[in-house]
């Protein structure tokens, strides 16, 4: 991203969008450049953001390159063109398009990030280790990783984005972001499925049938979420299983009903 804005300055040109090269979309009206990754002009540009609008301004700079906006190459040059002209004041600029589309940038992903300290669930597995699983709008996990690995410090834990398929490992000194494709994990250890058994009877027994308002529900906890939370099994999945079963067994269970179902029918 830093390289091809240091050849957008160079190059004096004002490029409608900055995208990586799987992300192109071929078109008859617009013409492509690549651009290879260069550290070394990227450093140059990033020591220019720092002197030019201060390290806070690169922080919210470098926190808005990790959304999944498909503008953002765009909306981020275009930011740069205006405030390392202006200076550091121009950041405040709010009537300015560039400026405006920035923070509508920043605000999505850190409103996404706030999202995922909420609502990230945590399931313990054979091995001792805390797991969870989410799929976020954003390369969220290296801006909450700090906070779970202060809180969670005597205990080792993974939080895994399916969606980005990257990974970030704690071992209770430090943590680590690795690539996760395909990622093999122990089933959850025996307690975690005690735990997660409890809480869906909890959660079924306080709820008041008269008072179900799932609009609601929805606004305080986004439906996306719904699919790592394990009171959120569906329905009729859960009148077919015991009161003991978790999600997993769950799945399991509904697959080996289905295959006998097609073994019958056959």
């Amino acid at each position: 991203m830093f390289t091809a804005i240091f050849e957008a300055f160079k190059r004096k040109e004002e490029p409608i969008n900055i995208v990586e090269d799987y992300h192109i979309q071929e078109s008859l009206l617009h013409s492509y450049i690549p651009i290879a990754t260069d550290i070394g002009l990227a450093e140059r540009v990033r020591d220019g953001i720092i002197n030019k609008l201060g390290n806070i301004n690169y922080e919210r700079i470098k926190k808005s390159f990790l959304s999944d906006d498909s503008d953002k190459g765009g909306i981020l040059l275009r930011y740069l063109l205006y405030t390392m002209r202006k200076g550091d004041k121009s950041c405040f600029h709010l009537a300015n398009p560039a400026v405006v589309d920035f923070e509508n940038l920043h605000k999505q992903i850190s409103n996404e990030a706030h999202h995922m300290l909420m609502f990230i669930r945590f399931a313990q597995l054979s091995n001792g280790v805390y797991y969870s699983q989410i799929n976020p709008k954003g390369s969220i996990v290296p801006l909450v990783m700090d906070h779970f690995a202060s809180r969670f410090n005597v205990q080792p834990f993974i939080i895994y984005d399916k969606t980005h398929e990257m990974a970030g490992v704690f071992d209770t000194e430090k943590w680590r972001l690795v690539d996760a494709n395909n990622i093999q994990l122990p089933s959850q250890s025996e307690a975690e499925d005690n735990f997660q058994s409890l809480w869906q009877t909890f959660y079924d027994t306080i709820a008041i049938e008269e008072r179900r308002n799932p609009t609601c529900q929805r606004n305080f906890m986004p439906k996306r979420f719904w699919g790592n939370m394990c009171e959120h099994v569906p329905t009729q999945l859960r009148n077919i299983r015991p009161t003991t079963a978790t999600p997993t067994q769950v799945a399991k269970q509904l697959g080996a009903r289905k295959l006998a179902l097609k073994e019958l029918r056959a």
